[in-house]
């Protein structure tokens, strides 16, 4: 599974109907972000035992505390959450507190000696190394904390900038690892709300644009994520209409990214939002109605899903 690939289980900044926060599966044990992880996952969500956190904001950290809870009874080893020193701090001072959350860094997995979570400060620039892929934090301009990751699988890397405003630190990455074949950057509001944009240190579509001027090769394939869900639309006919050399691509929740090649090998829609939809079409049938009115339900729903 995902051995030349990475998952995308929630493409977006902020909920929506079949719309989901950001979070990206690496292999079976680890994601970057929690923003959608359970339902991105579904039971298999109970392998999650790393975390690697962007920074500390609620779309990016919010399914940490139910993954938790859903399966504690049944875990036999820590879930590890894998931050810069600052992302760890707001995590242990607002969230897991005993106010908002238990902490459950202090409580012990059933019958056994481990704790239920283990926080792992680590450093920009340095590379961890695991079984199926190598990670890198990179210093990005969204929070105190924030950071992307480059993460390598073989001898192909993907660099997720996650949220970020205008920042040379990734073009100087893209520039000098040529090991990068695929940026998914952060595209959170259409170019007339530049104001807003840089107010919360994200970017515009003619912002990346202007940034992109910075990129000094043309092997990279560009995808944009972290869209708003009020702008989703807006932006994507930004994309089809300012679209340049670049040929940036917008990315959806469930898309497979394959690193070697850096095409989406498909796009899935998730089977838990799938089953929603069919069972509201269901519950609206009558037996008068006749199979023609429920096709005809059937392709509304069905354009729902896209």
């Amino acid at each position: 599974m995902l051995e030349k690939s990475i998952r995308i289980l929630g493409a977006y900044g902020g909920k929506g109907v079949d719309i989901n926060n950001t979070s990206i599966q690496i292999d079976k044990h680890t994601t970057i972000d929690a923003g959608n992880i359970l339902k991105g996952i579904g039971k298999d969500a109970k392998y999650i035992n790393k975390i690697f956190l962007t920074h500390s904001h609620l779309d990016h950290i919010v399914d940490i505390p139910f993954l938790i809870d859903s399966f504690f009874e049944n875990r036999e080893i820590p879930i590890k959450i894998y931050a810069l020193k600052e992302t760890i701090n707001h995590l242990k001072k607002h969230l897991f507190n005993w106010d908002i959350w238990p902490d459950f860094s202090q409580i012990n997995l059933i019958n056994k000696k481990l704790k239920a979570i283990e926080f792992i400060e680590i450093k920009v620039n340095k590379t961890m190394k695991f079984d199926d892929f190598s990670i890198k934090a990179i210093k990005t301009n969204h929070t105190i904390s924030s950071c992307g990751y480059v993460i390598k699988k073989k001898n192909n890397a993907i660099f997720f900038t996650a949220d970020t405003y205008k920042c040379n630190t990734i073009w100087e990455e893209l520039n000098l690892n040529k090991s990068i074949k695929t940026l998914i950057i952060d595209v959170s509001f259409p170019s007339r709300l530049s104001n807003i944009a840089k107010k919360s240190n994200h970017l515009t579509l003619k912002d990346l644009l202007k940034e992109l001027e910075k990129l000094k090769r043309d092997d990279i394939c560009i995808y944009i994520n972290h869209l708003k869900p009020s702008y989703v639309k807006e932006i994507k006919k930004e994309v089809e209409e300012l679209n340049s050399k670049y040929n940036i691509q917008l990315l959806n929740d469930g898309d497979i990214l394959n690193l070697e090649t850096t095409k989406k090998e498909q796009s899935l829609i998730y089977e838990n939002s799938t089953k929603y939809h069919l069972k509201k079409i269901f519950e609206n049938i009558t037996s008068k109605e006749d199979f023609d009115k429920i096709i005809q339900k059937v392709q509304k729903e069905k354009e729902k899903i896209k």
